[in-house]
Order: structure tokens, then sequence, then C-alpha cells
């Protein structure tokens, strides 16, 4: 039969292993997870056991608020808490930094009955201590919460609770610190997926109502916010764009007219009081926004100098994120700021291209002008010699005549081009055909000029062509051979027949093609070592003899000069 002292020792043996079990659950707890929340239940609950009590509260210090809160209320019907700093229990304890054990709550005058009166709980006992920031500086150090545990089971709670709560709490502040630090990493990574996020779209969306109407979903998925709206300026003229949780984008009844009120703002006018923006933006809209975020824009716009975000938070009181949402709508604010700087310059920019484009098409056009219009200028100048005989005349006013129609052709083609249309007129023809067509034209362009011309046709089948187009192919490659000669060299034009196709060969002993150019000879404005030449007729070559159903190939290497060969489809005789 064990003795009253023995007795009590096993109570005391039992009670002490069950603190030990505690304690160990709840280092188990401290090193299971870094979310605060989750962290705080399981701790709690674990305190509550330990202390022996019917409930435990941690509340947490918001010094910006001055108050301090809970999310965790164990049995009991709040589920959270807010009070002052310096009032209650657990206001006093913050404010002071100092332990408090009461045996009889009622009987303190710092006891503020008024929870208790709203859920029917009865408080009796209370211990509440302070948990301090973990730092080795114990003069700087802060409080960051409070640990209130209520009515302790049988009796009051005593000194060795006291103790053993206040080496609870310092582990307690370390998970506090610990999760508070993991929190503010996870939102820096969200920020850099945001960040990515709106560079990826800034490079690749241009237009700039798409791009922002991207960026206000983007910010409701960070945010978590029911609602977001952009007011902006684009052509000089405010912009509304509106974004809800539930009804995705929303096209509001409202003009730029409605809005010009805001031409009237300064970002850094006293006007420019953004409670009374965010009412006049409400009543305007009828909406029901609760944040507004103003945005200075860079310099250069005429009227608007600023862009306006407008955010309606959910119903929570999360008071953690006041600072947080203040910091991703300044990351979203500079990101509309180079959006529409970036949208500017890209106008800018287009509109220079566009202008370029048009002098350089009209360079084409007096350069490839330029040649036939010398020769109708000679031919006129011979006609009127008073020792030219009429043969002579009628000869000369056919040439004219044939270079006036070139000239026309030469028009039509790059308008043509420019409008992207197919402008052939096929019918069925030989090379033979086609070389009678070409041969003054090529004759007529190597006379007099120091280069050798070898015109050797060996092709026996028939080709459905415009024979018109093709010597306009011919003609610029055998003036690009020309450019690129010299005056000095030799040029070979030789045809022939491959199994399906009928092949013309355009063959010069030149320096060759740049490597620069090479991979782009065929597009728009290319051109290498010309005085005039703007590189456009190439690319007329190219789309001719694809509208023929051909291709073309080319092969040159340096001082070893260049051979362009035009390889077209027969006509089959049963076409």
């Amino acid at each position: 039969m064990p003795t009253r002292k023995q007795s009590e020792l096993k109570a005391r043996l039992q009670q002490k292993e069950r603190e030990i079990f505690s304690i160990q659950r709840i280092g188990q707890a401290l090193s299971s997870t870094l979310h605060l929340d989750d962290l705080l239940g399981v701790i709690m609950k674990e305190i509550t056991h330990l202390m022996d009590a019917d409930r435990s509260t941690l509340y947490l210090v918001d010094r910006r608020k001055n108050e301090i809160w809970s999310k965790i209320a164990l049995k009991a019907e709040v589920k959270e808490i807010r009070q002052r700093i310096g009032v209650g229990i657990s206001g006093y304890v913050a404010a002071s930094g100092e332990k408090i054990n009461i045996p009889d709550a009622y009987k303190d005058s710092r006891f503020d009955p008024s929870t208790d009166k709203r859920t029917g709980y009865r408080t009796r006992s209370i211990l509440c201590l302070p948990v301090w920031e973990p730092t080795t500086n114990q003069q700087k150090r802060e409080i960051l919460g409070v640990i209130q545990v209520l009515n302790k089971r049988e009796g009051h709670f005593t000194t060795e609770d006291e103790g053993i709560l206040e080496a609870v709490a310092s582990e307690v502040a370390i998970a506090i610190s610990n999760a508070r630090l993991y929190e503010q990493l996870e939102q820096k990574l969200k920020e850099i997926d945001l960040l990515y996020e709106l560079e990826q779209q800034l490079s690749s969306i241009y237009n700039l109502s798409d791009l922002l109407q991207n960026f206000l979903h983007g910010l409701m998925k960070h945010l978590g916010c029911n609602a977001s709206a952009l007011i902006f300026p684009e052509n000089n003229q405010p912009r509304l764009l509106w974004v809800e949780k539930e009804r995705g984008s929303v096209q509001p009844e409202i003009s730029s007219t409605q809005l010009e009120f805001l031409e009237t703002l300064s970002p850094d006018g006293p006007e420019c009081d953004p409670k009374a923006v965010l009412k006049s933006i409400n009543e305007l809209l009828g909406s029901h926004f609760s944040f507004l975020k103003i945005i200075p824009l860079p310099s250069g716009q005429e009227k608007y100098r600023q862009a306006l975000i407008l955010v309606q938070w959910p119903a929570t009181d999360n008071v953690n994120s006041d600072i947080e949402n203040s910091q991703i709508l300044d990351i979203i604010g500079q990101k509309i700021i180079r959006a529409i700087e970036l949208f500017s310059l890209r106008v800018q920019l287009f509109r220079q291209e566009r202008l370029s484009a048009v002098g350089q098409m009209m360079g084409t056009i007096v350069h490839d002008l330029r040649s036939p219009i010398n020769s109708i200028n000679g031919f006129l100048e011979l006609m009127t010699e008073p020792d030219a005989t009429p043969e002579e005349r009628h000869e000369y006013a056919q040439i004219m005549r044939t270079e006036i129609q070139s000239i026309m052709n030469m028009i039509t083609e790059i308008l043509d081009f420019s409008k992207g249309k197919t402008s052939i007129l096929p019918r069925k023809t030989s090379a033979t055909d086609v070389l009678k067509r070409f041969q003054p034209q090529i004759e007529q362009l190597f006379r007099n000029s120091g280069i050798s011309l070898k015109i050797e046709n060996k092709s026996k089948k028939l080709l459905y062509a415009d024979v018109e187009k093709l010597t306009r192919v011919f003609y610029n490659i055998s003036k690009n051979a020309k450019e690129a000669l010299k005056n000095s060299g030799n040029f070979q034009f030789t045809v022939y027949d491959t199994d399906s196709e009928v092949v013309f060969e355009l063959k010069d002993d030149g320096p060759g093609i740049p490597d620069e150019i090479r991979g782009r000879l065929f597009d728009s404005f290319v051109t290498s070592g010309k005085e005039s030449g703007t590189g456009l007729g190439l690319a007329i070559v190219k789309k001719i003899v694809e509208e023929h159903h051909g291709h073309i190939e080319l092969s040159t290497a340096k001082g070893q000069g260049t051979t362009f060969f035009i390889k077209l489809p027969e006509l089959k005789k049963e076409e």
C-alpha cells in the first residue's frame, strides 16, 4: 500500500511526464511547418494541454496599427480577436512587457470583461506573458506577441507554470520569426514570378490595351482581390480597363469625356487627394473600389500625367496585407509606366520605318526608271538629228515605245508587289520565245560595257509562262551582274532542260555576293555595293518565279562569281 507521500510523488512524476510530452510535441510542431497559421494552431493546443488550462490564445503585435490581434482562440466562438495595445490584460502586457498571473480576473482592474459578455464565457484565472523578439540585444528587442492562458482546471497558475510557459514562449518567438522570414521569402518569390510574367508579356504583346488588361488579371491573381481597374491615357484620351473576379473583363458604359476631370489632376498637386479622387471615381462608375494607387507617368504626356490603379479588396481584416499589396502595386505601376513608354516608342518606330519604307520604295522606282528614261532621252536626241533617215527615226520610235512600255510594266509590278497581288498572265511558250524577247534587252544592257556576253539555248521543252515577267526576272539579275562586274569580266546566259524542268542559268565571274547579305538576298530592300539600288529587284524576281510555280537557287563564293538558277516546270504534252 503506497504511502501518501509516494502517491504525491507519483502524481508529480506523471505531471512532469505530461509536461515533457507536451514540450516534445511543441518542439515537433515548431519543426514541422513554417506556415504561421498552421504552426500557431498546433502550439496553442499543446500549450493549453501543458498548462492544464481551459484555453490559450496567442496575440500578435501590429505596431503600425497599435493593435494586438489573434486568429487562434481555442474553444471559443470568436474566431478573430482584436484590441488596442494597452487595453485589457493582454493589451497591458503588450504595452508593458510585464508577466501577469491573476488568480481571479474579475478582481483585477485591468481585466476587460467585454469579451466574456459577448461570448458567454467566464474567465477565472489568467496567466499572460510577452513573447520577446529573439535577439542578443536585450535593449532593443521588441515584443512580437502575447501568450494568454485562461482558467487553470484546478486552482490557479503557479510559479512553476510561469517558468514552463516562459520557456515555451522563447521557442514560440523563434518560430514566429522564422515563419515571418519564410513568408517574406515566399512573397519575394511571388514578386519575382510576377515580374517575370510581366516582362514576358511586355516583350510579346504589342497592343497596349491587351497588355494592360493582362496586367490587371495578373494583379488580381497575385493579390486575390475581387476587382481591379486601370485608368490610363491612350491617344491622349483617358481609357478605362476593368476586371472582376466573377465576370472577367468588364466594359462599363462610360465615355472618355466623363473621365476628363483627371486632366486637372497633378500627381504631386494639393488637389490630388487619393481618398477624394477614389470617392469621385466610385460615384462616377457606381463601383466600390477600396484602394487607389496614383502612378506618375513619364514626361511627354501632353494632358494626362498619371495613371490610376483601382483595387477592391475581399472582405478580410488581414492587417499584414496592406504593406505587401502596396509593394505589388508599386511593381505593377512601374510596369505600366514601362508599357506606356514602350508603346509610345513602338508607335514612333513604326512611323519612322513606314516613312523609311516609302523613301526606299521611291528610291527603287527612281533607280529602276532611270535606265529606260535615259534610253528614251538618247533616242529622242537621235531622232532630232538633221541627218537621221526616216527609217532610223522609225527604228528609234519603236525602241522608245518599247522602253515606255517597260516603264509602265515596272510601275505595275512594283505596285502589285507592294499590295501582294499575283499579276502574271501565263501562256504556252518556249525558251526560244523567251530569249527572242529578252536578247535585245540584254545585248543593249552589256553593249560597250567591256563585259563578254555569251547566250546559249539548249532547251527543247515548252513552258507555261508570262514572257514579259520572265524578261523582267532575267533583266534584274543581269543588271545586278553588270554592276558587280564593273565593266570587265564574263556573263553567260544558258538555258537547258532537266527531267521535268526548264533551267535558266545566269552566271558571272565577279566578286561573289557578300556573306552578310547572302541569307537575306531575296528580302525587300537588301542591297550591297550599289550607289542607288535598294534591293527590291531580287524580291520581285523571287515573287515572279514563285508565281510561275518555280524556284530560284543561288551558287556563289568570294572571288569566284555568282550563278542564279531559275527552274520552271515544263509544260506537259497533255496540258
